[in-house]
């Protein structure tokens, strides 16, 4: 008995310094007071709506009234009891429940919170890093007296290397929070992917000629969706992007363009490294990067939650198949126009 008192102080004392353990009680307290005073209300209407007809049926049916006020008064002290022990029983009940709802409401603001948090330390991590290359940077050059023309241009250029992707860390985290913050973020007009995509690759036509990478599209006829056309071409680059900075040289990047059922689908296959069964779950998450060490340029974690972001935007879905060794495919599908 001793052990269940000590573990119910543990709860109250942890319940005091735990903020959704506290909001839950709270919730569960208004939960159980706005059932309480509905049931008063239910029970008390309830109770003088049968005591006044128990009176009315038992009226003139003894022989004399101090009977009859008797049986009238014992029947409506049972109805009482029983209405009392039922909402009793009822409050009891509801109370238990009024706990669990509580916990439901709070799961997905907790869930929220918890991923903000992490979000906020993954993203002071990510910066920390490029900051510290860029004092390191400015103490070697404070402490050196005479230093070369080449020394002090490789310091220079490579804190210049941190801010690039400190920059790139900021605009892509802006875009993040613009994307999720609104439900309408761009003003969709009629236009054809295809042309969107041919774009993307003769931007990216370079890259990949610097790496050795074959990239080539394929396209039937033009596909028509209602979308924004530089949002479509950064959804598009990021995936290309990626596909490049883990393709090793000889490999190939293809893509091809396909409309049929309503829909338009564009798959973006590479030879490349792949992406491991473990990893594949994680991988649109913010900030989440597989094994940055062997991709070709640090990026910021944030091209596939932004491709994402863009796709759903667009009433699409995009989809990632990938196996260690053996290349990716990445499917996105969006909804067609006439």
């Amino acid at each position: 008995m001793k052990n269940y008192w000590k573990q119910f102080a543990e709860w109250v004392i942890g319940s005091k310094h735990n903020i959704f353990q506290r909001a839950r009680l709270k919730l569960t307290g208004l939960y159980i007071g706005i059932i309480a005073v509905i049931l008063i209300i239910f029970s008390l209407t309830l109770y003088y709506s049968l005591a006044k007809n128990i009176r009315d049926n038992f009226e003139g049916n003894f022989s004399d009234d101090q009977t009859q006020e008797l049986v009238i008064t014992k029947t409506t002290e049972r109805l009482q009891t029983t209405i009392f022990f039922i909402d009793l029983i009822v409050l009891l009940a509801s109370s238990g429940l009024s706990y669990f709802l509580a916990g439901k409401t709070l799961k997905p603001i907790r869930q929220a919170m918890e991923k903000q948090k992490q979000f906020t330390a993954d993203a002071s991590h990510e910066l920390r890093t490029p900051l510290a290359v860029i004092q390191t940077n400015l103490e070697v050059a404070l402490r050196e007296k005479e230093w070369d023309r080449g020394k002090r241009h490789a310091l220079i250029a490579s804190a210049i290397d941190e801010v690039k992707l400190m920059t790139k860390l900021t605009e892509d985290l802006l875009t993040l929070s613009k994307l999720e913050g609104k439900e309408k973020v761009y003003a969709l007009k009629k236009i054809d992917v295809a042309e969107i995509v041919e774009q993307a690759v003769k931007k990216m036509r370079n890259i990949a000629i610097k790496h050795k990478i074959q990239l080539s599209v394929e396209r039937s006829t033009a596909s028509f969706i209602y979308g924004d056309a530089d949002a479509l071409q950064r959804l598009i680059m990021n995936i290309i992007s990626n596909a490049l900075n883990f393709t090793p040289a000889g490999g190939y990047v293809r893509i091809t363009i396909d409309q049929r059922g309503g829909k338009v689908t564009i798959r973006i296959k590479d030879t490349g490294i792949g992406i491991a069964k473990e990893d594949l779950p994680h991988i649109f998450e913010r900030l989440y990067r597989v094994d940055k060490a062997r991709g070709r340029n640090g990026g910021t974690g944030l091209g596939l939650s932004i491709a994402k972001e863009i796709a759903e935007k667009h009433h699409g879905t995009i989809n990632i198949e990938s196996e260690s060794g053996k290349g990716t495919l990445v499917t996105i599908v969006f909804p067609t126009i006439l």
